[in-house]
C-alpha cells in the first residue's frame, strides 16, 4: 500500500476507538455475567436445596410447618426461572465474547493489516467494523453503570496490556 499513515490517520484512529469501546463494553458485559451467575445461584440453587431439605424433614416426621419452607423456596425458584435469572449470565458472556472478538479485529486492522491493504479496501474494512460495532450495541443486552465502572477499573489496572508491550 502506498498510502502513508498521516493520510489515513483518521481511519487508524477510528479502529482504535472501536477497539477501546469494544474493550470497555465487553468488560461491562463480563461483569454483568458474573453478577447474573451469582443471582442464579442465589435464587435457584439455594432455594432448591432449602426446599429439598425441608421437604425431606417434613416427610420423615418433623413438624409440618417446616413444609412451608419447601413451598416458599419452590415459589422463589419458580419465579426466578420464569424471569430467566439463569439465562442472563449466558447472554452477557456471549455479548462479552463477541465484543472481545471485534476488539481483536480492530486492533489487528490498525496495528498490522492496514499496511497490506489497498486504500479502498482499508476504508471498507474500517466501515465494516464500525457498522458491526453499531449493530452489536443495538442488539446486545444492556449493561449498567456499576458493571461499566467495575470493568473500567480492571482495564485501568493494566490487565489487558500484552506482556510484550509492558516495560
Amino acid at each position: 500500500m502506498n498510502t502513508s499513515p498521516a493520510q489515513i490517520q483518521h481511519l487508524l484512529n477510528e479502529c482504535k476507538i472501536i477497539e477501546e469501546n469494544s474493550l470497555y463494553t465487553s468488560q461491562a458485559h463480563f461483569q454483568m455475567a458474573n453478577k447474573a451467575e451469582f443471582q442464579a445461584r442465589l435464587f435457584l440453587i439455594v432455594p432448591s436445596c432449602i426446599a429439598a431439605v425441608s421437604g425431606v424433614l417434613t416427610a420423615i416426621g418433623f413438624p409440618s410447618w417446616i413444609g412451608a419452607f419447601a413451598a416458599v423456596s419452590g415459589l422463589i425458584t419458580g419465579l426466578a426461572s420464569v424471569f430467566g435469572v439463569d439465562r442472563k449470565a449466558g447472554a452477557h458472556k456471549q455479548a462479552g465474547n463477541v465484543l472481545t472478538a471485534l476488539r481483536h479485529e480492530a486492533r489487528a486492522l490498525h496495528e498490522a493489516y492496514w499496511r497490506e491493504l489497498p486504500h479502498e479496501q482499508f476504508v471498507a474494512e474500517v466501515r465494516r467494523i464500525h457498522d458491526k460495532y453499531n449493530s452489536l450495541i443495538q442488539t446486545l443486552e444492556t449493561t449498567d453503570n456499576a458493571a461499566f465502572e467495575e470493568g473500567r477499573n480492571r482495564i485501568k489496572a493494566g490487565l489487558f496490556e500484552p506482556d510484550f508491550q509492558k516495560k
